[in-house]
């Protein structure tokens, strides 16, 4: 095996080894000791590797033993920090490996066909034959079952368990859904098990048995968690083996992202700041029902309209982005983003894009958590709402049932809909067909250079993305680098514009500073 094979396969392997050695030290810098020391030997050894086919094999015999002299050489070393309130038990061995508890151990990492027979069998005090049927299967099954049981968990008390970085600072994840169709992920990433486990598999290939090391959850409480991931495809198989099937937006990456795109978003902030006060004028000629709103309705709508049309239409018309499709039928684009400073999603810019019609027309969400509720989650998969909605921006309410009177009632509650002298108005602006085309011709030019500054983004977060995401998932880079364009290209500019003060956190009573109507 030549050096140039030798070096595609180690950079192909670097993560992994860096993941392997993560789960068995305490600190990321023993980690990266640890990692730096399997590579070099590595590529000391390569005259010992036969063929490509082999690598993956002596890497792993390799890291063992590196490992294990980097075990015996730690244990020579003994560190203690002393203090004045140092006590006796401080000398006290590290974990408790006493057998009842090593033995729970085990127990907590068997799969979950012999752990119940296990349980029934030894601590229920069940024969085989009310095992057999328990679990509807056969006596003799039961009783292999136990066999491989008393194995398995012989064998585990020997070993040493080394639990993952993630078992005592677990991570936090976003999970997003952009596409067509129903959002069915919304409630996949709700705890912390199922965010946790989408991050061990993330760079690395695991079984249940190390993804419960990995994040410190015994398989009994994650076993659901797993099964549905998987079962969501969010997670993949090989063999026994688990692996992520989603790109994930590590705070790593998008702390890099951020360092090499500030000038780009201050500058769209800029343009798109500009053409708004410019045109305000003329925008509000366009004699649109509500184009008296005051001024922070009128900021906040046209910054929406504008970055909603630069990135959103024309940029994603101009790269024809392809949407992948998921195993409900679905073309549509699920990702994950780590929670942390550089993730907006769960700050007051991680906004809501939706869009809701019928026959008449349709209403357009924008939604970000600085101004309060979010609009769109109320609308969702509610078309009696929308339909009334959209009748009191025609002024058609004539008609209504004692049910469109109760739901226009809740309206006006929410503050989505007025009382007014002469009835009911929407507290939206409102386009006919014609004005909306007249408000986009005002635009066009702005939109097509924040699309262009967008597209010169896109390159430079594409480029930062090969570097993050497992190699299944390279070729997704590009299609999903546009999706990272949302914060980069859209929250990135508003958080801008409000920390400039141009944009300001909705107080109620104004029109609604995201919401707009379109009428046929």
């Amino acid at each position: 095996m030549d050096k140039s094979e030798l070096d595609i396969k180690i950079t192909e392997a670097a993560k992994t080894i860096l993941s392997y050695c993560r789960a068995r030290t305490s600190n990321p810098f023993d980690a990266e000791d640890l990692a730096q020391e399997i590579l070099a030997q590595l590529c000391q050894s390569v005259a010992n590797i036969r063929n490509a086919d082999a690598f993956y094999g002596f890497m792993w015999a390799v890291a063992g033993n590196v490992y294990r002299q980097w075990c015996k050489n730690r244990a020579k070393r003994k560190e203690c920090a002393l203090d004045e309130s140092l006590h006796a038990e401080a000398f006290a061995a590290d974990g408790d490996t006493s057998e009842v508890n090593l033995l729970r151990r085990e127990l907590s990492l068997l799969a979950k066909k012999y752990r119940k027979a296990v349980i029934l069998y030894y601590i229920e005090g069940k024969s085989c034959s009310q095992v057999s049927a328990e679990l509807a299967i056969g006596e003799s099954m039961v009783k292999y079952l136990l066999f491989k049981s008393r194995q398995i968990l012989k064998e585990g008390v020997r070993m040493e368990r080394n639990y993952g970085e993630q078992s005592y600072h677990p991570k936090g994840l976003s999970l997003l859904f952009w596409g067509g169709g129903a959002n069915r992920y919304y409630h996949l990433c709700d705890s912390k098990i199922s965010q946790n486990i989408l991050f061990s598999c993330y760079n690395d290939k695991l079984t249940a048995e190390q993804i419960s090391l990995e994040i410190g959850v015994a398989l009994p409480y994650m076993e659901d968690n797993l099964k549905e991931l998987y079962d969501y495809d969010l997670l993949k198989k090989e063999g026994k083996r688990y692996y992520t099937n989603i790109v994930i937006f590590t705070e790593d990456f998008a702390k890099e992202v951020t360092a090499k795109t500030t000038a780009l978003r201050e500058r769209i902030a800029d343009i798109v700041m500009q053409a708004v006060t410019d045109q305000e004028d003329e925008v509000r000629r366009l004699g649109f029902s509500g184009a008296d709103m005051n001024g922070n309705s009128f900021t906040w709508q046209m910054v929406c309209f504008v970055l909603y049309y630069a990135v959103v239409e024309n940029l994603q018309s101009k790269l024809d982005v392809t949407y992948p499709k998921d195993k409900f039928g679905a073309h549509c684009f699920v990702w994950g983003a780590e929670d942390g400073m550089h993730n907006t999603w769960k700050s007051q810019f991680g906004f809501g894009i939706s869009s809701t019609s019928n026959d008449s027309g349709y209403v357009q969400f924008m939604d970000f958590p600085i101004n309060g509720e979010m609009v769109h989650p109320y609308f969702y998969n509610r078309q009696s709402i929308t339909n009334v909605f959209l009748d009191i921006a025609r002024g058609k309410t004539g008609h209504f049932s004692e049910n469109d009177i109760a739901a226009a009632a809740e309206l006006v509650r929410k503050g989505y809909v007025a009382r007014t002298g002469d009835g009911l108005r929407v507290n939206t602006p409102v386009f006919t067909k014609e004005q909306h085309q007249a408000l986009k011709q005002l635009f066009a030019h702005v939109c097509e250079q924040i699309s262009n500054e967008a597209e010169t983004l896109l390159d430079i977060v594409a480029q930062v993305l090969k570097n993050y995401v497992p190699v299944h998932l390279k070729g997704l880079a590009r299609d999903m680098a546009y999706l990272r364009l949302f914060d980069d290209a859209i929250s990135a500019p508003v958080a801008i514009l409000a920390e400039r003060r141009y944009l300001l956190p909705y107080s109620g009573g104004a029109l609604l500073p995201t919401t707009y109507v379109v009428l046929n």
